[in-house]
């Protein structure tokens, strides 16, 4: 290794952005040489345990599978294909295709170990070492990586991990070619950029596309802990392992700076199992590393975050999909966390199979770690109400089984400059037993619009496919200043209120105050949302209502009957009143590659000075 990274590295003329005498105390801690992450697949012992799972079977088939499978090419054209139209999806079907297949080749060699999957190992690490870019298009705007200047992403950051996997597992069973290879492309396309930022206390000269280092978003605890992770299991030099070890250090303040401190993730319970999910491996391996001298779970703040998962489901494992990520909570990220604070971990995370999840979580879990105390129960029955009161979120559920069917509600305050914004003050979702009835829409295919200035052009990003008033025929605004302001608060057993100023997320003139309250009546199994607007004169005044369910109205088009399926018993009514006349209209909003929400909308016929609209869901 020192070949291959040491003189390149250690040599180089820097200025340190870390402390050299920090450096110096982790490295006393790190072993001489890089211990094995988990185990490498010479420790029969412990790899015939996991064989002898009864999943085991089921990964060895897919490593057939994956052998089997052509590797998909990446060609030039291909990869600028974002450049030419904004679409991402067709490069990354077979760029993420080649590196799965290579996670299942070598989890199906280190479990069988006979050897009939090395060629297809080989073959794939000699393709993706031999891709013009291991970042992918659409984090390469400007073509720097595809023209030779390689920056660190997502992608990239991943496939060096997994490079680092296939070498420190099979580092007995690979050709030393192959091993070179692997290092000596890790180290031009990660290792020596990733130093080339954390050295410099001057970010004009990272390199470009390093603006994650520091900045609160799930980018920052995947690319660091990707990176350092895989330093730690391939850098032979004890030193120079410590300085990634020391950047990681540096790091997760920032990255816990983008949860609110009553441990809420405005990107989205994907992005939590995403973003905090690396924040959460990188800090076991790092305190595995360190032998506990180093403890990146020490801020008090990571018990709230860790808490999200349980507090954030509108009924068990179903999240609502607020902002970019939806998604439910990871039951394998939720076993790792037994690791961390063993006292809320549920069940269904406690019995998580030890082949489940991706390689980090098999290597975190599998190998002799201590999961903590026996489980004892006490987070498998959600309560029926969770309150974010930082982030303005409130979830709340019925009483089951005391009620014929569960109704439950999350509505959300916030802002409008939060991660993977949406323009959404005052958004809602209704689940019905299990499937989201009406609300929130989610988000859409990301193409190179989503994350540019034109991002709210989408009609599913801005606030017009949001279930959210349109004020004088405008959409709320983005930035911190369009927030809400919570006016009420007031929980029990038979009701939840929440009062909500939204006024400031609207560019309206005329527009004195809008209050959106939701009250959840868990007696009658019903759930009321009324707006009240008041203007300085009178103003158009809209309110949607959306929905991907069946529905069928009556004839004036005020009540209203939604079904999972056409002739399912579960459905939800939902009754209107409006202080003066409304026109309905009903509209398909397009969001390609995905289901396209309908937009029912609700318009003042006449403007108002000021108005009251009222929206009643219930299951009887």
């Amino acid at each position: 290794m020192k070949r291959l990274l040491g003189m390149a590295l250690l040599t180089a003329s820097c200025a340190f952005a870390l402390d050299s005498a920090r450096i110096d105390e982790i490295s006393a801690w790190l072993p001489e040489k890089p211990a094995a992450m988990g185990a490498r697949i010479g420790d029969r012992a412990a790899w015939d345990r996991l064989a002898a799972l009864p999943s085991a079977a089921e990964r060895i088939k897919s490593a057939e599978k994956a052998l089997a499978e052509p590797i998909p090419d990446l060609p030039d054209d291909l990869y600028l294909e974002f450049s030419r139209n904004g679409n991402r999806t067709r490069y990354q079907k077979p760029y993420f295709n080649r590196v799965r297949s290579l996670s299942s080749l070598l989890l199906g060699e280190c479990l069988e170990n006979k050897g009939r999957f090395l060629p297809g190992i080989i073959a794939r690490v000699r393709a993706i070492a031999a891709e013009r870019s291991w970042t992918m298009p659409a984090h390469d705007w400007s073509l720097t990586c595809f023209n030779g200047t390689p920056h660190i992403d997502l992608g990239s950051s991943h496939r060096t991990l997994v490079f680092s996997f296939v070498y420190d597992w099979l580092r007995d069973k690979l050709p030393q070619d192959v091993k070179d290879l692997i290092l000596a492309e890790c180290d031009r396309r990660t290792f020596q950029p990733y130093l080339a930022t954390c050295r410099s206390p001057d970010r004009r000269k990272w390199p470009r596309g390093h603006w994650w280092y520091e900045v609160s978003s799930n980018w920052n605890s995947v690319c660091n802990s990707c990176v350092v992770r895989a330093a730690l299991a391939m850098i032979d030099d004890r030193r120079l392992r410590a300085e990634f070890v020391a950047a990681a250090e540096h790091t997760v303040p920032y990255a816990l700076k983008g949860y609110t401190e009553d441990g809420y993730c405005s990107e989205g319970m994907g992005y939590w199992n995403y973003g905090y999910g690396h924040h959460l491996t990188l800090g076991l391996a790092v305190r595995a590393a360190t032998g506990g001298k180093v403890n990146l779970f020490s801020d008090p703040k990571n018990r709230a975050v860790m808490m999200y998962p349980y507090g954030y489901q509108l009924m068990n494992w179903k999240s609502p999909h607020f902002a970019d990520g939806g998604g439910n909570p990871s039951a394998t990220l939720l076993a790792l966390q037994r690791q961390v604070f063993p006292d809320i971990v549920c069940r269904r995370a406690a019995e998580q199979d030890l082949l489940a999840g991706d390689l980090t979580v098999i290597s975190l879990r599998a190998f002799g770690q201590d999961p903590g105390p026996a489980y004892t129960g006490g987070f498998d029955t959600l309560p029926i109400r969770t309150w974010f009161p930082d982030a303005q979120v409130l979830i709340s559920r019925g009483v089951w089984p005391k009620v014929t069917m569960r109704l439950s509600i999350a509505i959300k305050g916030g802002h409008n400059a939060e991660l993977h914004n949406h323009n959404d003050v005052g958004s809602y979702a209704i689940m019905l037993d299990g499937t989201e009835m009406c609300g929130d829409p989610g988000g859409e295919t990301y193409t190179r619009r989503t994350f540019s200035k034109d991002r709210y052009v989408s009609k599913v990003l801005s606030s017009y496919g949001h279930p959210v008033p349109v004020v004088g025929g405008r959409l709320q605004k983005t930035g911190r200043a369009a927030a809400a302001k919570v006016l009420r608060a007031e929980f029990s057993d038979e009701k939840d209120v929440v009062e909500l100023d939204c006024t400031a997320a609207y560019d309206v003139p005329a527009l004195k105050s809008l209050v959106r309250t939701m009250t959840f009546d868990r007696a009658n199994s019903s759930i009321t949302i009324t707006d009240r607007v008041a203007f300085s004169e009178p103003t158009a005044f809209e309110v949607p209502v959306i929905t991907y369910r069946e529905w069928e109205a009556n004839g004036d088009a005020t009540e209203f009957m939604f079904r999972k399926m056409p002739k399912t018993t579960r459905r939800l009514k939902m009754a209107v009143h409006a202080s003066a006349p409304v026109a309905f209209s009903k509209e398909l909003i397009d969001n390609p590659d995905h289901p396209s929400p309908q937009r029912l909308a609700f318009t003042f016929k006449e403007p108002a000075a000021s108005a009251t609209f009222t929206t009643v869901y219930s299951t009887r």
